[in-house]
C-alpha cells in the first residue's frame, strides 16, 4: 500500500493520436486523457548514441494507486507529463496482482 503523503506529483496522461483533423496519418500526443497523483523515484541513467551526438536517458519508477490508472485505461503507448517533463512509458505492473498498487516504469530522454 502507498500512503497518500507520498503521492506528491500530478501526472497528466496524453494519448497518442495517429490521425489529424484532415484524416491524415500524423503521430501526435494531442489528446489529454486525465490526471492522477503519483510518487516518482529515480532508478538510474545511461547514455546512448543518437544522431551525431549522445542522448542521456533517465529511468524512473512511478508508483500510484491501481484505480487511478485503471479509470484512464493507461497503456504503454501513452506518455506522462510530470512537472513539465515528458516521460515515455516502458511498462505497467500490477504489484502482487492485488489491484492496489501500480508501478509504471518510464524513461525521459534528454
Amino acid at each position: 500500500m502507498i500512503g497518500s503523503g507520498r503521492l506528491r506529483f500530478i501526472a497528466t496522461v496524453q494519448r497518442e493520436s495517429t490521425k489529424d483533423n484532415l484524416g491524415k496519418h500524423n503521430k501526435t500526443f494531442g489528446t489529454t486523457v486525465g490526471t492522477f497523483r503519483c510518487d516518482m523515484r529515480d532508478t538510474g541513467s545511461s547514455e546512448s548514441s543518437y544522431g551525431n551526438g549522445v542522448a542521456d536517458i533517465k529511468s524512473y519508477e512511478i508508483q500510484c494507486r491501481w484505480n487511478s490508472i485503471r479509470q484512464h485505461t493507461l497503456v504503454t503507448t501513452d506518455r506522462l507529463l510530470i512537472n513539465g517533463r515528458t516521460f515515455n512509458i516502458l511498462g505497467i505492473t500490477n504489484e502482487r496482482d492485488r489491484n492496489v498498487l501500480a508501478t509504471i516504469t518510464v524513461e525521459e530522454i534528454l
